[in-house]
């Protein structure tokens, strides 16, 4: 195809993932689930059309790089649909720049201590809050952005216009970090646009104000790092990667002995001592971190949603039990995830940092199916990564995950069997393939 044409084809395809795009981001609100789930199916559908004609040669790389920029600018003056996280956010941002610690202030009794007139926009802020009663799990870099978009005033589009145009400026970095990585092992850089294009990454990062993308962008630089032979470098990465979410530190095992086969172990493990004391040692003044942790073990030991071992487990223990076994479910799966986590990290096959990335996609893909809660989001920096490694695992659960928002079609949120056993079942089929592969092609993960 001539770089010049554009045939109709191409506009229709083109047009029918942004008419999706559009339509979760600005038209159908989250109870409206199948409706929602129709537009997913026709930008994921799509999607994967336009990669395979990239593939063929019937559609430029460079067209579908402008079209994967576009998608995300086309979402920037929506209102989140699909998750209401983003007003605790922005809540803590401004708490922030009044300078109040949100570790050591409740939102609740912040409303109660303060009144309604004190602040109108706090308020409003309060009342689209899913969890009120307690106090905030995000680390302190992950703050400091929910900051810089309170800066922008008490007004709600100015401030989703600036932590929207972060993310996507992250976003857009990881596109051009992958397709680095890719560049440097010898890959078809098409690969990037399996990510690039992804609808749920467009909607979760860029529709959903969700930070993982930032999470993606340490992950990928310490790939690039340490295939670079930059020790300090991916020390930095890491805990950047881990000041914005706290999960990338399961990733400390398997990136030391990376780091040990290098010759550089004491150098990685004393950098990153140091800048993960800069990311979180602020949650260490005073008794903060007290706070911090029991919400993090309330989260873990109390919520349920989109689970599939511990739904299993909860399941079967109904037989025996009459009450809900989380609070003991839940720990336990943390330390079976934890052992398991330990194994692969000291086993796996780490003779490049392509076997690295493999490594930190089937660590996450561990730590997910152990969760008692796996929201949409979660998927993403291990789906991002595993574009790099042909694991085709994570790029078949981002089409299946929406399927989890079935569970808000009313108010109270209702998880249903069916979307359950559809997401899971082809999961793990789609993993029992992934693994036949694996050894049908005699290659080797330890």
């Amino acid at each position: 195809m001539s770089k010049k044409t554009f045939p109709f084809a191409d506009f229709t395809l083109v047009l029918l993932f942004f008419l999706g795009l559009g339509a979760i981001g600005y038209l159908f609100p989250r109870e409206a689930f199948y409706f929602n789930l129709l537009a997913f199916i026709l930008c994921f559908g799509t999607y994967l059309l336009l990669y395979r004609k990239v593939k063929n040669n019937l559609f430029t790389f460079r067209n579908a790089i402008i079209m994967a920029t576009i998608a995300r600018l086309l979402l920037l003056f929506a209102l989140p649909s699909l998750s209401d996280d983003f007003y605790r956010f922005l809540f803590d941002g401004h708490l922030l720049i009044k300078g109040i610690n949100p570790y050591a202030q409740l939102p609740l009794a912040w409303v109660q201590a303060q009144g309604l007139d004190s602040s109108s926009y706090l308020y409003y802020l309060f009342e689209g809050m899913n969890s009120p009663g307690y106090f905030s799990v995000y680390p302190p870099l992950h703050q400091v952005f929910f900051g810089l978009a309170a800066l922008s005033g008490e007004s709600l589009l100015p401030n989703l216009l600036v932590l929207r145009s972060m993310l996507i400026a992250f976003d857009l970095l990881n596109i051009w970090l992958i397709v680095k990585l890719l560049q440097l092992w010898h890959q078809p850089k098409r690969r990037v646009l399996l990510y690039a294009l992804n609808p749920l990454v467009i909607l979760e990062l860029t529709g959903n104000l969700h930070f993982e993308g930032m999470v993606l962008t340490g992950l990928l630089a310490v790939l690039y790092c340490f295939e670079r032979g930059k020790t300090y470098q991916a020390s930095a990465a890491w805990a950047w990667a881990v000041g914005i979410k706290l999960t990338p530190l399961m990733m400390g095992p398997i990136l030391l002995r990376k780091a040990f086969k290098s010759g550089s172990s004491i150098s990685f493990f004393a950098w990153s001592a140091l800048f993960l004391f800069l990311a979180l040692g602020l949650l260490f003044l005073g008794e903060i971190y007290l706070n911090f942790w029991q919400s993090l073990r309330l989260y873990s030991s109390s919520f349920e949603f989109n689970a599939s071992i511990y739904y299993l487990i909860r399941w079967v223990s109904g037989f025996f039990m009459d009450y809900n076994p989380i609070v003991y479910v839940g720990p336990f799966l943390t330390v079976l995830a934890a052992l398991l986590i330990l194994a692969l990290s000291f086993l796996f096959r780490l003779e490049n940092a392509k076997d690295l990335a493999a490594g930190m996609v089937w660590i996450y893909l561990v730590y997910l199916l152990l969760q008692t809660v796996v929201h949409p989001w979660y998927l993403i920096p291990a789906f991002g990564m595993s574009v790099l490694t042909g694991n085709r695992v994570f790029l078949v659960w981002t089409g299946l995950v929406f399927l989890s928002y079935g569970a808000y079609q009313s108010s109270e949120t209702m998880e249903q069997t069916y979307l359950l056993i559809t997401q899971y079942g082809l999961l793990f089929f789609t993993i029992f393939l992934e693994m036949k592969s694996v050894l049908a092609s005699k290659k080797k993960l330890i």
